[in-house]
Order: C-alpha cells, then structure tokens, then sequence
C-alpha cells in the first residue's frame, strides 16, 4: 500500500509557497497509480486526461489541454485525493472542479494561479459547470464546494472567504407536468424493443458479438445489474435452492455496487430457463479464453500450444509467417504482407521487437511467449482482485478481437469486454453512429423507421418499475437491485398516475386505513375530526363508539347514559362494539319489563323509570338496525339526534329567548281576534 501524509501548510500568509509546496510532496511522495502513470504525461490512462471541460476525451488536440500553469496543481489534487480515498471508483471526477475554474482564473484574474481563487472566480467557474455538466450539475456542485473547502482548510488561496455552490441536478421523475411524464417514459425500454430481442434470443444468432450481447441482455432481464456487475460474474455464477414450500429457485451470485455488497439475486420463475440457457451459451463463446488464461497460470515459460502454432522448439527461429501463425495474423498468404505487418511499429508485436532490439530473424515462441505475458491484463491472474475473480474462473473471459467483425482472433492475448462494449452495440452515440448495431445487423427498426437504441440503465429501470406494479416490498426491491439505500427505489419507479389510481382502488384496504375503522382495527387513535366533529384530539372511547363531547367548554352531562347523548358516534363494522351493543339492548329490554310490572304494581317512581327505558331501547334499536343495515358501508358515522335532551345551553337560550311561550302565544292570538271583532 502506497505511503500517504496529510498536508499541513508551511506558511499562513504565502499561498502560493503552500500551492508549491502541495504540488512538490504530492509528486515525489505519493505514488498511488502505480508505475503505469507517468506524472510528467497529460494522459494518465485509466485515470484522467488534463484536459479542458467540455473536450471530447476521443479527439484531444494541444488546444484542448488545461492551461500549463493549472496542470501541475490538478495532478497533484487528483492524486491526493486517490490517496485519501482509495475506494474511488471514479478519480476523474476529482478534476471537475479544477475544469471549471480554470477558464474562470483566465478570464478574472489573466493568469491560472489556483491562490487567486476568490468568490467572484468562483461565481464564474460555477456558470461553467451549470453549461458544462448540464446532466450532472449537483455532482459538479458538489466537487466545486469540496474542492473550496480543501483550499481554505489548507490555505492555498491568499484570503479566506464564504463561499457555496448549489446547482441541481436534472429534474427527476417526481414531476407531473408533461415533460416530466416523457422523461420518465423515457427512461423505459420501449415494448417492441424488447421484442425484437427476445425475437434475436429465440433465434440464437452465431454472430459471436451477437450471441454475447443477446446473452449478455438476457442476465440483465433476469436481475438489476449493472453492466460491470454483470462482467465480474464467476464461470459458476449460478445458485439454486429450495424456498420454503420446497419449490426450486435459482439465482445470479453478484457482487453489487453502490455499498450493497456480495449477494444472490433471484431470478422470476418465468425467465429461469432463459437464463440457465443464456449462461450456457456464454460459457461456449468464453471457453477458450478461459483455457488461455489457465495455461498463462500454469506455465509461466511457455507459449501457448494452440491449434494454428508451428510445431517447433521453443528456441527455433521462425519464419515471418510462422511468427504470424503463432499470433494468428492474418496474412493472406502472402510472406511480404506478413513481414510488413510485423515491421509497422504501429502493431504491438513490431513496437515490442523494436523495444528490445530483436529483429525479425531472431524471433521464436520463447520471445513471443514474452510479448504475450507482456499484453496480460493488469493484476494478472486476477480479473477482480477485491472479488477474489481469477481470469480463469470469469465467465467473461475472452481473447482479444473475439467480438470484433474483421480482425482475426488472437488466439494467445486474453482479455474482458468493458461497457463500451455492449452500449456501442445497442445504442447509438455521437462517437458510434457510423458502427452498426446489433439491431443493425440483424433488421431491426423502429414503427417510424428510425434506427433503434437502447441504453443497458434502461432495463434496470423496467426490472425496478415492473417489481413496484407487481408489489414488491421496497426493502425487496432494493435488495434486488443491489442498493443500500431504499429511498432510490423511487428514482427507478416509472409508474403512471392511472397506474398507483388502479392499485389504491384494487386494495380498499388502503383508503380504510384513512377512517376510524381503520384506525380502530390498527388500534390508532381517532380524532374528532375523524368523526366529523371540529377539531384534531383524540375522541373519548366509549363502550359503544366514540365521544365527540368538548370537555374544555363542558363537563359530561350524560355520564353513563351514552346511549340518549345526541354526541356519541358509532362506525359501521366495528363488530366488537356492535356485540356489545346488542348485549346492552337485552339487558335494556329486560329492565324495562321489569319496570312495567312494578308500574302495574303501584311502586312509586316506577312511571318515570318505565319512559326511561323505553326511550332507551327505542334509541338502541335504531342504531342497532343501521349498523346492521347492509345499504350502509363500512366505516360510515351513525349518530343519532335527541331533540328532547337537556342542556344547560338550551336551557340558557330558552330563558332569553324573545319568542312567547305557548300559553302566552295562544292568549295574545285570542285577544287579538277578540278586538277585530
């Protein structure tokens, strides 16, 4: 493991003493890319090019290089910055912020000088990145207040300041206008795409670079996976298992991205057999990469003893077209053409010769054996080192031009399809769109006859969508997709609003849940205002509903006797106090023939207590019937009135009231008539 420091500044007031003095320790004491990194080269490849923002990294010219006096401060950042973070997966975009203000240091300030660096600069290199990085503005943002942060903390810019960025990002697909439906649309693989390629599937092209990407899209149809997951699977990548009712399940081992770790995605029981069959198919078109990369394990001083090798001592000179045959050049049989290809320093066999001062006559399959260790992929024999993946055991190990239309395979340099290779084969790009497609090749288009694409994000997207429509829990979901963090399952949900309308009206238990009925089967409490009283506190439980009484105004004037309250409330299909309900009638019932056989008996009182009960029963059958009637549906409110109830309101409002009693109305009407007579 590289040796890494943290750097302390040497001066408090010398910035630019401090940005030398960062550049000159990040130089010769870190060494964190390995050897294969020049610092003084502006392309470190696999890492980062020093190149302005915005530059197409395919066609760099001079021009498009950072300005010489900010390239030494950016190699240095990005190479700290790996120091302190060695799980990066993407160095680059420590570079961003350095893009960025770079043309704004040139047209404030007139000269690169990272200690210049001020708010105004800042704003400036802020409305870079907004043009620049229109699709990823919070991820430059972002870069932008991290790298300001590490100025000031190691006071690297003359004078201290406040300064934040906050660009966001492209809107996401939680919009619900238009445009945003169309995005999210978009983010779809359209149906007749999917078509056509379980068409190509069906049909099992022997195209080798068709077969892999056919193959390759099924295992993305069987799980999310994202494409350099779906690269690093094993050769026995396959798992299965009996569930819990004892059925088969068979599953892909991943090793997920994102911080979700190693795990088995299950695959749906209705794509089991084509994955099984697509696995199958790979591991045909990737057996003798494999057989390769076990022989480079097994003998290290040894050439590879394939089909076309001359039969000859490892030692022996080799005619130019035997050294062909052992690389498996193609030469038409023509020795000039063959001894042509191997003197263009252009090809990798004739700069490797050149190198080491060999010259044609001199080469044998020892020599070759060497150039072909010398073209090993980097960790060699590992494919994935944190993986623990060898070349050998991948199910994605290949020889170099396996996939490619023209160049003959090399039978002796291994090597492992990237993302590139599948997205140049299903989508067009503005560096691919002369390349035919594998849509191309096999006469695909669109309804309108447009040329068909598809982004391999697209499918991760539909596998997520079509998992929520079929209710998948979202802990499941995200489990499924590899994802740490459940909240961006809602990123990848392209649900239409008919589509969540469908299932809230398919599961009435969801709107029930929003009502006392709901409430009182979760055992929640309920709210007045859940009783359509005013108000957001908890209603008072009774033995038969709820009470919507406002004890703040006004103690109980009905303790006991809810059942004559006008401010009790019950709810159909709550069956518990419905029981209770029906019990309590009985017993009504049963009181009041017994106050009607003491009334027959003269028992003083007994009158009173007789209209009592039966004013009672009378208002316990009523809410019984409507509770039971079947034209009322669940978790409706019933409540009866009582216009006869006491109050001391009514009877305040009856003492002030200017209307006459009735005596008096009916003395004053006869009087009235009295003198028109």
């Amino acid at each position: 493991m590289a040796k890494i420091f943290k750097f302390t500044p040497g001066s408090d007031t010398n910035a630019k003493a401090n940005v030398q003095e960062f550049i000159t320790r990040c130089r010769e004491g870190l060494d964190v890319f390995g050897p294969e990194v020049n610092w003084d080269s502006n392309f470190w490849t696999g890492v980062v090019g020093f190149t302005k923002a915005g530059v197409n990294p395919r066609k760099v010219s001079a021009a498009d290089l950072l300005n010489s006096d900010i390239i030494p401060f950016a190699k240095a950042y990005v190479t700290y910055r790996k120091a302190h973070n060695p799980s990066a997966r993407d160095p680059a975009r420590s570079i961003v912020p350095i893009r960025c203000i770079e043309p704004a240091l040139l047209k404030i300030k007139k000269v690169a000088d990272i200690s210049l660096v001020d708010p105004v600069v800042l704003d400036h290199a802020a409305a870079v990145a907004r043009e620049c990085y229109p699709f990823s503005g919070n991820m430059a943002s972002s870069e932008l207040n991290r790298f300001v942060k590490f100025l000031l903390e190691h006071k690297l810019v003359s004078r201290a300041f406040h300064w934040k960025c906050s660009i966001p990002g492209p809107k996401g697909g939680g919009r619900t206008d238009r445009e945003g439906k169309k995005a999210s649309q978009d983010k779809m693989p359209p149906e007749h795409v999917l078509n056509y390629m379980a068409e190509m599937f069906s049909n099992n092209p022997q195209n080798l670079a068709d077969k892999y990407v056919v193959s390759l899209f099924a295992l993305l149809m069987s799980a999310p996976a994202r494409i350099s997951e779906v690269h690093d699977l094993p050769l026995d990548c396959l798992h299965s298992e009996k569930d819990r009712y004892g059925s088969p399940k068979l599953g892909l081992r991943f090793y997920s991205g994102k911080g979700f770790g190693p795990a088995v995605k299950w695959i749906p029981t209705v794509f089991k057999d084509v994955t099984a069959k697509a696995v199958e198919r790979l591991k045909e078109l990737t057996d003798e990469g494999r057989r390769v990369a076990k022989w480079y394990e097994d003998h290290p001083d040894q050439f590879y003893r394939h089909a076309a090798c001359p039969a000859v001592d490892d030692n022996t000179p080799l005619t130019v077209t035997q050294v062909c045959d052992a690389l498996g050049v193609k030469y038409r049989g023509l020795p000039c053409f063959a001894r042509a290809f191997l003197k263009n320093l252009a090809n990798p066999i004739a700069s490797f010769l050149h190198e080491n001062s060999i010259t044609l006559d001199e080469v044998t399959l020892a020599i070759l054996n060497r150039y072909a260790r010398s073209r090993l992929p980097k960790d060699f024999p590992w494919k994935n080192k944190q993986l623990q993946l060898k070349w050998s055991d991948s199910l994605f190990c290949m020889r170099a031009n396996e996939l490619h239309h023209q160049r003959g395979v090399s039978p002796i340099i291994i090597w492992g399809p990237g993302s590139s290779s599948i997205s140049s084969a299903l989508s067009i790009t503005s560096g691919t769109r002369e390349m035919q497609t594998v849509w191309d090749r096999n006469g695909y288009k669109n309804p309108d006859g447009s040329r068909v694409s598809l982004t391999t994000h697209q499918v991760r997207h539909f596998l997520n969508t079509t998992a929520q429509r079929g209710d998948l829990g979202q802990f499941d979901i995200a489990r499924w997709s590899g994802r740490a963090n459940v909240s961006q399952n809602n990123t990848y949900n392209h649900m239409t609003d008919d589509e969540h309308l469908e299932k809230i009206n398919n599961f009435p238990a969801l709107t029930a849940l929003a009502g006392p009925l709901g409430k009182i089967a979760a055992h929640a409490p309920v709210t007045l205002a859940d009783l359509g009283a005013i108000g957001d506190v908890m209603a008072h439980v009774t033995e038969f509903g709820f009470c919507v009484h406002d004890y703040s105004m006004l103690p109980c004037q009905k303790h006991r006797d809810c059942l004559n309250c006008g401010e009790q409330v019950c709810v159909k299909g709550d069956d518990e106090k419905l029981a209770r309900l029906t019990l309590q009638r009985d017993a009504i019932a049963l009181q009041l023939a017994q106050a009607e056989q003491a009334l027959g008996e003269g028992y003083y009182g007994a009158d009173r207590w007789t209209v009592h009960q039966q004013k009672t029963l009378d208002r316990a059958n009523q809410l019984i019937s409507l509770l039971q009637a079947d034209d009322l549906e669940a978790g409706a409110l019933v409540r009866l009135r009582n216009d006869q109830e006491f109050s001391p309101l009514k009877r305040e409002l009856s003492a002030t009231s200017s209307q006459p009693k009735l005596s008096e109305g009916v003395a004053l009407e006869t009087k009235s008539l009295a003198q028109e007579r």
